[in-house]
């Protein structure tokens, strides 16, 4: 089977939850599907590995008034010549291409309805929403990666009805023994990992932690992902936190697994999630989860790890507090997270994937 992925996604996210998705399901892909990808330069830490993977590229010359004629008269032709599947990888496509350009079945990945419930809290959202929505329509397949998002799509598209599938994802960690206490509490930190934008909660997540290291002063927080920007810097300067806030920048895997490992928890304080992947992983590695209460995130965390309103601070505070030294619950949740994490499996997930394909194919 010959697969197009817009590889969109892969442009401006150098490490995230969608394009760890693709890496994935690329990479499972039997040995006699063939993959392409275009518009990728660099993958970056999540790049696939399938044995048929290509990766086109039209590069236009300074002269566009003689290469976009080029690419579409020449090379988009010959690119989508015989496919048998169009799955790309997010809403808006790479430059050049519109969806009106296939005639093969398209396949689309509806990760949250994020930018429609939270337009005032995420940039460029009135865009976004225009995207998803042409994305949406022209798709003859829908995978939502939670009950919770196809709830979401099918309340704002009720025309989709039976034609949408959940496929949960997995965690691409091997499930771990916790840490001794002794080796956690030691030099107690907290992690917070991925995007930090609007929805995800982050400011009020540095307010609750802040208080609580005024009752635990050993505490530190780990922040995994991009740099720190400027304003995130001066709320950590205002709050007095400056030295007990460290940014590790886009770890390597290995470095990523080790930070969960020795942390003491995972913080998740997201008003909204399509999925989840952060706390999947947690739960692999080791440590707890304590995430927001809200949308796809108890389908993920189950009786894994511990749920709390996202707004209320003080609860967050009390919990950071708990979390900070030896409990009695914390073994209890970390064998609960394990008998978790094994309910989600990227095997399962290429499964699926796999079946919707080879469905709309035929």
């Amino acid at each position: 089977m010959k697969i197009l992925y817009d590889g969109r996604v892969f442009q401006f996210q150098k490490a995230g939850g969608i394009n760890r998705i693709f890496k994935e399901v690329i990479s499972g892909l039997p040995a006699d599907y063939h993959p392409i990808v275009t518009g990728v330069e660099d993958f970056g830490v999540n790049t696939p590995n399938h044995p048929n993977l290509k990766r086109p590229r039209f590069r236009l010359s300074r002269l566009r008034r003689l290469g976009v004629p080029l690419r579409e008269r020449w090379w988009k032709p010959r690119l989508l010549r015989q496919l048998d599947l169009f799955h790309p990888t997010y809403y808006d496509l790479i430059e050049g291409f519109s969806f009106s350009d296939f005639k093969c079945p398209i396949v689309l990945t509806v990760y949250d309805f994020i930018y429609a419930i939270y337009p005032e809290l995420t940039e460029g959202s009135a865009a976004n929403i225009r995207h998803q929505t042409e994305a949406i329509g022209r798709a003859d397949h829908i995978i939502c990666i939670s009950q919770a998002t196809q709830n979401d799509l099918l309340e704002r598209f009720p025309e989709k009805q039976n034609k949408t599938s959940v496929v949960y994802l997995g965690s691409s960690f091997e499930i771990q023994q916790p840490l001794e206490e002794q080796a956690v509490y030691e030099n107690p930190f907290f992690l917070f990992v991925g995007g930090r934008g609007g929805y995800k909660n982050f400011f009020f997540l540095l307010r609750a932690f802040a208080k609580a290291s005024e009752v635990s002063p050993r505490i530190r927080l780990r922040v995994v992902g991009a740099p720190l920007t400027a304003e995130e810097r001066w709320q950590i300067h205002l709050l007095g936190i400056s030295d007990r806030v460290e940014a590790v920048v886009y770890p390597e895997e290995q470095k990523l697994q080790e930070l969960y490992h020795s942390s003491a928890a995972l913080l998740y304080p997201s008003l909204h999630e399509g999925f989840g992947i952060p706390p999947l992983e947690a739960m692999a590695c080791g440590t707890i989860p304590v995430t927001a209460n809200t949308t796809s995130l108890p389908e993920v965390v189950g009786d894994g790890g511990i749920m709390l309103d996202p707004k209320d601070e003080d609860v967050w505070t009390d919990c950071l507090i708990k979390l900070s030294r030896p409990f009695p619950e914390r073994d209890k949740f970390l064998e609960k997270g394990r008998q978790r994490v094994r309910q989600f499996t990227w095997t399962e997930s290429i499964r699926q994937h796999l079946t919707i394909y080879r469905q709309l194919a035929s």
